[in-house]
């Protein structure tokens, strides 16, 4: 085994996991609206921590990659704080809805934006260093964009 792959994995799963950890301490839940009725092209619930667990993944093979084509360089950090603001999407959407009354979908929908154009952003900029680690990022992109058009749904279910 790799020890500074695994190392660079397990740091992504503790940004994940650490970020939404105190979440639903804080009352900030991702709960299933029973009324709403799913859109076609939504997937199960359980689906998404899934998904979010293997772009982590991803992205901590990106950051390995960059650090071993690239030792002593910095570039590494633009994963890092990807993965925090995609960790913190809980925060900057329930958390941002619950304090203002603002439904949590158009903060989603903003965050999304962010998201998307940072993933975008910091592939462009790894692309120098490390076409592989440029590639490993565009799937948040993807899979951003994909959120965001169950978002833009949802918002257009509630009209």
């Amino acid at each position: 085994m790799n020890g500074p792959l695994i190392a660079n994995i397990v740091l992504m799963y503790g940004i994940l996991i650490g970020v939404n950890l105190p979440a639903p301490l804080l009352g900030l839940d991702f709960q299933e609206d029973s009324v709403r009725q799913r859109l076609w092209y939504e997937p199960p619930g359980y689906v998404i921590p899934i998904v979010w667990f293997v772009l982590f993944t991803l992205l901590g093979i990106a950051r390995y990659e960059l650090a071993r084509r690239n030792p002593g360089g910095n570039i590494h950090w633009l994963i890092t704080g990807l993965a925090i603001l995609c960790a913190t999407y809980a925060y900057y959407t329930l958390g941002l809805s619950k304090l203002t009354g603002v439904s949590a979908l158009w903060f989603g929908l903003v965050g999304n934006v962010a998201v998307i154009l940072s993933a975008l952003l910091v592939a462009y900029q790894l692309g120098t260093a490390s076409m592989t680690a440029s590639l490993l990022v565009v799937p948040v992109a993807v899979w951003t964009v994909y959120a965001t058009a169950i978002v833009i749904g949802e918002l257009m279910q509630l009209k």
